[in-house]
């Protein structure tokens, strides 16, 4: 088995058409099919039913499928690794989050020209925390909630990482002009259940999974409606600015969005339920442009406890 099989399937499968792969991978129709139809030839089993519609999996391409983006990952990583020059190298990785990256913007002023080269990689708990086990980042930013914090501990010493929490916050809810209630100050925890939502990742630990745990005073929360999924900011971005639906957010909010008519309006009297901080390798000491990162988001935070 080969990685090229992997991407070819996984584009096949991603796409349900052999020509929209083929497209991607920037190849042939009949040479994804010929590559498919190897690996199924190899495996013994049929990794897709064929119809006029396209390429539907079947169940053993499903089973494939997830193991198969890791070896794709864990190549990707493999090659960014051994193909990075020479010289010191800092990257962080964290949420969708234009917070997160105006500090990386920030410290590369404060190091251009020191041969340094930086990075910022996307993803979820699992997805950061990996990231940073592997040496990829230095340090990855994340949030939970309190409640999945044993969990996330268990998590860390196998991975052997440590977490240093650095703030408590709640919940603040993105809208846009075109939602009615884009000039409201703040909203009601009972309301949002009246709210259309777009999720935007696959997380166990994202805080849409852990609301309806959250009580204030009598009310307990019902499940979220969640009308649009995606794992692309663009859309988040787009679904705010032209639609009436809204999207959760940690209340930390940068004010990139005021420009954009997007507003955070606060939940009234939630609790700090979520805990945002870094994770970095265990016993590991920080490098300077690590540490120079961690400062100014400890002072974005402080300064935005100060500005409620």
């Amino acid at each position: 088995m080969e990685i090229k099989q992997l991407e070819y399937f996984v584009a096949t499968a991603d796409h349900g058409s052999l020509n929209k792969a083929a497209e991607q991978l920037y190849t042939s129709q009949p040479n994804v099919s010929k590559v498919i139809a190897n690996l199924e030839k190899e495996l013994g089993v049929a990794l897709f039913e064929r119809n006029s519609r396209g390429m539907k999996i079947t169940e053993q391409g499903n089973l494939l499928y997830g193991y198969a983006r890791s070896i794709l990952k864990s190549s990707n990583m493999i090659h960014a690794l051994v193909q990075k020059k020479t010289g010191s190298y800092f990257c962080v990785s964290g949420y969708q989050s234009s917070i997160l990256t105006r500090l990386v913007a920030d410290i590369y002023e404060k190091y251009k020209g020191k041969g340094i080269k930086f990075g910022y990689r996307e993803g979820t708990v699992e997805e950061i925390t990996d990231d940073v086990s592997e040496h990829v980042s230095e340090i990855g930013i994340v949030y939970l909630a309190h409640s999945q914090l044993p969990c996330f501990r268990h998590i860390m010493w196998h991975k052997k990482l440590e977490y240093h929490p650095l703030a408590d916050r709640g919940i603040c809810i993105y809208m846009g002009r075109n939602h009615p209630w884009y000039h409201r100050k703040f909203l009601e925890f009972d309301e949002l259940k009246e709210l259309k939502f777009i999720e935007g990742t696959e997380d166990f630990f994202a805080m849409e999974h852990h609301i309806e745990r959250i009580s204030v005073g009598a009310v307990q929360m019902e499940n979220l409606d969640n009308a649009v999924y995606t794992n692309s900011d663009y859309m988040i971005h787009n679904m705010l600015k032209h639609t009436d639906v809204c999207c959760m957010g940690i209340d930390f909010v940068s004010r990139h969005y005021e420009a954009q008519e997007i507003k955070a309006l606060k939940v009234k009297n939630c609790e700090k339920f979520l805990t945002l901080g870094y994770v970095k390798q265990k016993k590991k000491e920080l490098s300077p442009e690590a540490r120079f990162y961690i400062s100014q988001l400890e002072m974005r935070l402080k300064g935005y406890n100060e500005s409620l």
